[in-house]
């Protein structure tokens, strides 16, 4: 009996410190974030403790965002490729009820399923309107922020209505969103979280997206050291202000004593955007581009004894395969039932085992800037690049093919001397681009006429029971019915 007992608390207690060796999880994103713009990279912007997160972890000289918001955000939630969520084209307006689908299958509802609490601060941007859209019933225990894009820095609207909630309660702060989302997150590992249970920490962070807005102090500071001119110095300040929210997260990690036990994860979720000071050199092109500048980001990972300090790696790495990685690592079941395209490369980052990605990787865009579609296609080394400009008149299609093994800058057009090489490509976009559902996302210039903005977008979160008409991109569902007849069971439509 007393032997029985002793075997019964012996396995209670492995069973327990089996659990506790579950590492925590940080996932931080800036917005539109240049790819020279961090102070590792040779930048004046002062980034202290981005560069400890490299200096410590591993720098991912070669990690793929997706060209906008919010294809990348609907990436890092179901590890599946945006073309399919309805979301790869454009980033989503408050205007719009769609979203990515309550029938995808997103990241934090694995790690809660596991055992880990979940928590999101900071910029959503990937549904609002009805409750199966929001952060808080898609598998976070806890959310603190906006559900829009486009949030002003200090009073926290967007296109006219309040946005800044905590858990769908409206809330006032009369504080910078950067050093908010900063406090926030230390509020939540020191106040709200169960020192008992790994933890899975998601901070979207605004900066330094527009509108160009920082503290006067900091941007003084890039106007006397370095006379950098508007908006370069105000979007410096954005930058350095958000280096300082994640210090003072790192800090608290510090403080806690589980930084060993902490893996922490930085990108940008496309590049940056020229017109507002963000710098993607060496590479071609930013935001909305489907050039290196627009989707190759800075990215960082720090997991102490697991990845060697210090170290780079040239792995090809999409932000589909953040969600695989991260729950390889930490040994739990993604739950799925839906095929997913990340890749789990863990062992690229721990053993520096260079990975064959099994499919090419597609980015698409479809921008009010330029009238047009931006496309790419990455296989192996080789590297497609589709342009096509609509005009009332006719279509212009222009290819770049690249060999970005010898040429990861984007100088030298290959593609009049491969013309096999350039239609097999353009014909897998073709393909890719069928996948796209009728009711998906498209570019939204600006809202219907009559609509207006919620006085309080907290307060404008609905039941799903209280539309008719569900959209999870730009149609509704009765218009996707008629596609659907018009089109074939799937509703898809083939552009050539």
């Amino acid at each position: 009996m007393r032997l029985g007992l002793l075997i019964l608390l012996f396995v209670a207690f492995i069973s327990g410190a089996k659990a506790s060796e579950k590492p925590n999880i940080v996932i931080i994103l800036a917005d539109d974030l240049g790819y020279a713009d961090l102070g590792f990279r040779g930048s004046d912007i002062q980034t202290p403790n981005l560069d400890r997160l490299a200096a410590e972890g591993i720098v991912l000289n070669r990690f793929y965002s997706l060209p906008i918001c919010t294809p990348t955000r609907s990436a890092l939630m179901t590890a599946r490729d945006p073309i399919k969520l309805g979301t790869a084209y454009a980033g989503l307006q408050p205007w719009e009820n769609g979203g990515v689908s309550p029938d995808e299958h997103f990241m934090p509802e694995s790690f809660k399923k596991a055992g880990y609490q979940t928590a999101m601060i900071g910029k959503w941007h990937i549904g609002r309107q009805y409750e199966s859209l929001v952060p808080h019933h898609r598998g976070f225990d806890h959310f603190f922020g906006h559900l829009n894009t486009q949030v002003d820095y200090y009073t926290h609207a967007s296109a006219g209505g309040h946005d800044l909630q905590e858990n769908g309660k409206s809330l006032k702060r009369d504080a910078y969103a950067t050093d908010i989302h900063g406090d926030e997150s230390v509020r939540y590992l020191k106040e709200i979280r169960d020192p008992s249970k790994p933890f899975l920490l998601y901070v979207p962070f605004l900066a330094p997206h527009s509108p160009m807005q920082a503290p006067e102090a900091l941007e003084a500071k890039y106007k006397s050291r370095l006379n950098f001119p508007v908006p370069k110095r105000t979007y410096a300040a954005m930058v350095d202000s958000m280096d300082q929210a994640i210090g003072r997260i790192m800090d608290e990690l510090d403080r806690q004593g589980v930084s060993d036990n902490t893996i922490i994860l930085f990108f940008s979720d496309n590049g940056g955007f020229a017109g507002f000071g963000g710098v993607n050199k060496p590479y071609r092109g930013g935001k909305l581009e489907t050039f290196e500048g627009g989707i190759r980001v800075n990215a960082i990972m720090r997991w102490p004894g697991a990845i060697p300090a210090g170290s780079k790696t040239a792995q090809a790495i999409s932000v589909m395969d953040v969600f695989p990685t991260l729950a390889a690592a930490a040994d739990i079941e993604m739950h799925n039932e839906k095929k997913i395209d990340g890749i789990n490369i863990l062992k690229a980052l721990t053993k520096a085992k260079n990975i064959k990605r099994p499919k090419p990787l597609f980015f698409a865009s479809n921008s009010p800037e330029y009238n047009s579609f931006r496309l790419a296609m990455i296989d192996g080394d080789h590297k497609l690049v589709q342009i096509i400009d609509h005009n009332n008149r006719s279509t212009e299609i222009t290819n770049h093919l690249f060999d970005l093994s010898n040429d990861p800058y984007e100088k030298n057009n290959l593609a009049e001397e491969n013309p096999l090489r350039v239609k097999k490509m353009s014909d897998a976009i073709n393909d890719w681009r069928s996948q796209h559902p009728v009711s998906g996302l498209y570019v939204s210039i600006s809202p219907n006429p009559s609509w207006r903005a919620p006085a309080d977008y907290a307060e404008d979160v609905r039941p799903d029971n209280q539309t008719i008409l569900k959209s999870w991109g730009g149609f509704g569902r009765v218009a996707s019915q008629v596609l659907q007849m018009r089109y074939g069971e799937k509703g898809r439509i083939k552009y050539e």
